[in-house]
């Protein structure tokens, strides 16, 4: 059974909130019976069903939260968040605090006040994990190894919430595969394998392939997907990710097929970019430039808005590294030119090799 958050319409107003269901088709099924429209999923099978620690918020408020912050990162929306979900105790707070000192009682003043800076305090030091969980990504996807293996191991001493412990796990091990040990990445996932295998079939392949990936060993990656496709009963997440991979390291017309099983209102939200992205691959490989143009430019529109998320940001940097390449040979070089000087840290860590070499005439000279 997973937890799938899920963002909707009823009676016109936006509703969010939590469906337990065994499977996305499952949960779109409920969320429909139950009157709502417009439903769109915001997690899908694999991230739903792991441990989801809530903190103590109704559904509707976790829910309504995670969408704001996929695409919201750093202090400052952070802290307006706060400020939002905390004004009310600090508008009864302060002119409490100030009356009680206009009446000689400040020691009842300070306490009063001490409520919610210790409110503040608390998520304050909560939050000091996410700066670092997106320090770690962001380190990861501009090359910092180093740094990107010590706000991991940091982070591994303070993690409590089993499935942020368990991602870290997998970034963890992607960056030793990165570096050159990937039989060391591959043990470092191991002592996951049982609970994996537990919450749902084929998510240990799946996370697998990850490593492989990033270990640029593409045989075996498509392998692992293959596996977390065929265990997971064809899940559509797991089944656009294998396109995903196939359009780039294997068949073409392979991932043609793959996508047409895939139903788009089962994706979570943030997956929409995903299929114009394979389409625009696909099209590139055989030869449909402006399809694949096209294609590509509808991916990027999509991904803009998650583009300050770090996790994002070596999904945007290839897709706009696949843009600019059908860019060019439709004689578009300024275009080109411009899409790759904005990612170039980025792509020039995670770009293929086969990308970077169709862009050679017009990356930086100085790499």
């Amino acid at each position: 059974m997973g937890r799938f958050l899920y963002r909707a319409e009823a009676d016109g107003k936006p509703v969010s909130g939590i469906q337990d269901a065994h499977s996305a088709a499952e949960a779109l099924t409920l969320l429909k019976e139950q009157g709502l429209q417009s439903v769109r999923l915001q997690n899908d099978a694999m991230s739903a069903a792991m441990p989801l620690d809530t903190g103590g918020l109704a559904d509707r408020d976790y829910a309504a939260l995670r969408h704001y912050f996929q695409a919201r990162h750093g202090l400052r929306p952070f802290l307006l968040m706060l400020l939002k979900q905390t004004w009310l105790l600090w508008l009864l707070a302060v002119p409490g605090a100030a009356l009680l000192w206009l009446a000689g009682y400040r020691l009842w003043a300070g306490l009063l006040l001490l409520v919610p800076l210790l409110a503040a305090a608390i998520a304050l030091w909560k939050y000091r994990d996410a700066r670092d969980f997106d320090a770690m990504l962001s380190a990861i996807a501009l090359g910092h190894w180093q740094k990107a293996t010590s706000l991991g191991d940091r982070l591994s001493r303070r993690i409590r919430d089993e499935s942020v412990a368990m991602e870290l796990t997998v970034h963890r091990a992607c960056v030793q595969a990165r570096v050159g040990d990937t039989d060391e990445a591959l043990a470092t996932l191991a002592p996951w394998q049982p609970v994996m295998d537990m919450l749902m079939p084929g998510m240990y392949a799946a996370q697998q392939a990850r490593v492989y990936l990033a270990a640029r060993e593409h045989e075996a990656q498509l392998c692992c997907h293959r596996e977390a496709v065929a265990a997971s009963q064809q899940d559509p997440s797991q089944t656009l990710d294998y396109a995903l991979m196939e359009a780039r390291y294997g068949s073409a017309a392979r991932a043609h097929c793959l996508l047409l099983e895939v139903d788009p209102a089962l994706l979570p939200e943030y997956g929409d970019a995903f299929v114009p992205w394979v389409e625009g691959i696909v099209a590139l490989r055989q030869g449909r430039n402006e399809q694949a143009a096209s294609h590509l430019r509808e991916a990027l529109d999509r991904l803009e808005a998650l583009a300050g998320n770090p996790a994002v940001w070596c999904t945007l940097a290839m897709v706009a590294g696949d843009a600019a390449r059908v860019l060019l040979r439709l004689g578009q070089t300024d275009e080109a030119t411009a899409m790759v000087e904005a990612i170039w840290p980025v792509l020039a860590v995670h770009g293929d090799r086969d990308q970077l070499a169709a862009l050679a005439p017009i990356l930086p000279a100085n790499p």
